[in-house]
Formats: C-alpha cells, structure tokens, sequence
C-alpha cells in the first residue's frame, strides 16, 4: 500500500508527516510482523496509540477532483493485535440500549477515493474504512460541526487544484468521557476535541499555505444537528481555527517547521484573529455528566 506521501503537492511542497514525541513514542501500537511505527493504506497513513486504541493521526493525501471511488466496510486491521483497536462493539446498540457513538473517520473516505482506475479508487474507499481510520464521535458532533469541517475543506476556495494533504486526529484530555459496551469490555476512551491541519498550494500566492483546527467534542457540539452545518451564519474556517502550537501542545506531536511557519494563527491572540473574529480555541465544557447525551454506554443487566 502507497501510505501517504509527503510529496503529494509536488517536490516543493513537502509536508512531511508529525513526531510521535519522547514522551509518546513507547504508546505506539507496533505491528505483528516488524517495527514499523505507521501504518500505510491507500493515500493514507495512521500511527496508532495502543492505549486509547485510536489513532495519534490519520494522513492524507485528498484529491477532491478525482473522487470516483465507492464501497465501504468496518473492518480490523489484521496487521495490528485487535487488543490495539475498538472494534464494533464499542459503536453498535446492544440489548436494545442506544448507543449514541458513530464510527467517526479521522480520514474522510471522500478525500483518498481516488486513484488512476475505478479499482484503486475503490479499493481506497474501502481502505478508509478500518477501524484504525475510525474514532468515538457522538453522532451529533460527527453529523454536524465535524462535518461541517470536512465539508468546509472539500470546498476550500484558496487552494489551487483541489489537492491537499490533510492530518487529524484525536484530543484526549482529563476531562474524557468513557463508552463501556459491555461489563467484560475495557471502557473506550471518547475524545474531547479533534484537531486538523491542512496543507495546499495556495490559489494567489503560489505557496505552501497551512490551516490548522480544533473542534471540541463538548456538551454544546453534543447537543443537536444543524448547529453549524448550513447555518450561513457560522463559517467552520474561522470558529475553529487554531495555532499549530496550541495542536502539538495538546497532541503529543511535533509537526514540521513549516506547519508553524506558514499557519497565520498565532499561540496567543493576535490582530487577525481579531480581524476576521477567530475565536482562541479552549478545551471548555466538556461534560463527564452520565447519561445517553453526555456519552456514557451502558448495557442493560442480563
């Protein structure tokens, strides 16, 4: 399998992929067979933490322009102990107990459908679909101000060629909420915001332009659909919009000088984001309230 490439945009434009940082590195979940820290898909990449058994980043290289794939199917990935990854259970109903928990993709299956033949675009779109690539988002959030995101970038006006290399992931913090599907399963670990960072070449300039982003998973984004996703009031570009600095701080991570350099969003607040109304992002009211909406899955007594 290709991974992802950092020379997606071309050899002037390398972004290459995140650090797992001293502190991290021995949370890595390794392969059955060898050593190697990242796991390659079709026009992805995923380095896995086993311990929240969710990723520390997933890794495109998105082609909005060549999205002809289709074909979708949860699955593990057998190259990996499945002790290292929440399986179905964790995003399923079970004795007729609702579970309000998507299979939420870090990497958007429509950005890596694509490839040279109908077969390889298919192939990616299914490749999309391991549960590597898939995290804990309360189906509200994942419906609405993720997707809102996702589309957001898709439709991005200031890149050149609707090419971009996209890197999400995960923010665990003390304040997470836990699924427990089952009284012999190991309580999943919901994260509390997810951040992304999007490199392309920009349309006007001609450069290698970076936005970086946080979404929180809180007790508002929880609340319904429809918040942000159509509303033309809210545009998901400027509400969440963040420093890479603030990402790394809260990841675990080391991004290359670049995605610092050319993010105009400063660590502390500064004239643009007062300009364009760019709110600072903070990890704030993420409820640990138990309860259907707050996150908390229990399965009835038998």
């Amino acid at each position: 399998m290709s991974g992802y490439n950092s020379k997606f945009l071309g050899k002037d434009f390398i972004f290459e992929l995140p650090k797992i940082t001293y502190e991290k590195i021995d949370d890595v979940a390794l392969p059955k067979e060898g050593n190697e820290q990242i796991l390659k898909y079709l026009n992805y990449s995923v380095s896995m933490n086993r311990n929240t058994r969710q990723a520390f980043y997933s890794a495109a290289n998105a082609d909005f322009s060549k999205n002809t794939g289709d074909g979708r199917h949860f699955r593990l990935d057998g190259r990996l102990e499945s002790s290292f990854q929440l399986d179905n259970i964790y995003y399923k109903d079970l004795n007729d107990v609702g579970n309000p928990y998507d299979r939420g993709h870090l990497t958007r299956r429509d950005a890596v459908s694509w490839g040279k033949t109908n077969k390889l675009a298919n192939q990616a779109s299914r490749d999309s679909c391991y549960f590597t690539n898939v995290s804990l988002q309360h189906r509200n959030f994942n419906q609405d101000e993720w997707y809102a995101l996702e589309k957001a970038v898709e439709k991005n006006n200031n890149d050149k060629d609707n090419k971009a290399n996209v890197i999400c992931g995960p923010i665990f913090s003390d304040m997470d909420r836990f699924v427990t599907p089952t009284r012999s399963a190991i309580p999943g670990r919901v994260p509390s915001a997810f951040w992304k960072i999007i490199a392309y070449i920009g349309k006007s300039t001609g450069e290698l332009e970076i936005n970086a982003f946080i979404v929180h998973q809180d007790r508002e984004s929880m609340k319904a659909k429809k918040q942000v996703l159509g509303n033309q009031r809210l545009y998901p570009f400027k509400i969440y919009q963040s420093s890479t600095t603030l990402i790394e701080r809260l990841t675990g991570l080391e991004f290359p000088d670049i995605a610092f350099d050319n993010n105009p969003m400063l660590f502390f607040k500064s004239d643009l984001a007062n300009r364009n109304k760019i709110k600072t992002p903070q990890l704030a009211e993420v409820s640990t309230k138990h309860g259907a909406d707050c996150g908390i899955c229990f399965i009835k007594p038998s």
